[in-house]
């Protein structure tokens, strides 16, 4: 079993890798001790959210049956630390195939950080979502931000304060990424360091299997679209 390339999957994730029966890959991971590294869960909570003032915009999200690619896709960002540098991460993913279709990255947050990863997203894919969700953070609240969504017609939805699970699929992908990507701080350079965020976003996309798709995203997208 290729544990190099995959030390995070489990016997679930090499049965569909391999197309084997789950029982049998469980015996021999068992056998031969191969279980994949783990991260230990928390509860996303955003306390910070609180003192903002309401948002008119609800959680549409959750009213849709998504059964389409580019349906609704989801955005958030995240930090990541490397030494004494602070990086940002703003991603969009599409939640029905779970394919990160647009990434921005950059030593601060704002509008422009959101904007760049929404930008990129479409021009990327050629297309627009009808709905596009996020949490209800400053970023979000911008007259640029909802400027961009009438310009690509796009339809905004939003979490209740302080309810990130609400934006489970984004939240659990950061969760993946900063497990999987360790300890940044082993690089010698911060080139090194936005390379491998890069070099994991193709991986996550291309070739880590998605446990609910039992595929990779962008298989699932091509198999969809």
């Amino acid at each position: 079993m290729n544990k190099i390339f995959h030390p995070y999957y489990g016997y679930r994730r090499h049965s569909y890798d391999f197309q084997m029966n789950t029982k049998k890959i469980h015996r021999i991971v068992q056998m031969y001790t191969l279980y994949g590294l783990t991260r230990t869960k928390r509860k996303f909570t955003k306390p910070w959210d609180r003192n903002l003032p309401y948002m008119w915009v609800k959680n549409l999200k959750k009213e849709v049956e998504v059964q389409n690619i580019h349906q609704v896709w989801n955005s958030d960002f995240t930090h990541i630390y490397y030494k004494w540098i602070e990086l940002f991460l703003a991603t969009v993913l599409d939640e029905y195939s779970k394919q990160i279709v647009g990434y921005s990255l950059w030593f601060h947050h704002g509008k422009e950080l959101i904007l760049s990863a929404v930008n990129h997203a479409v021009q990327k894919t050629k297309t627009t979502p009808l709905y596009l969700h996020s949490d209800q953070g400053s970023e979000y609240r911008s007259y640029e931000y909802f400027d961009a969504l009438e310009k690509y017609n796009i339809s905004a939805s939003m979490s209740k304060k302080s309810s990130p699970w609400e934006n489970g699929s984004q939240e659990s992908f950061y969760g993946k990424l900063k497990f999987e990507l360790w300890n940044l701080n082993r690089f010698w350079t911060l080139a090194e360091v936005i390379e491998a965020i890069h070099l994991y976003i193709y991986y996550y996309n291309n070739n880590r299997i998605h446990t609910s798709l039992k595929m990779t995203p962008v298989q699932f997208a091509k198999l969809h679209s």
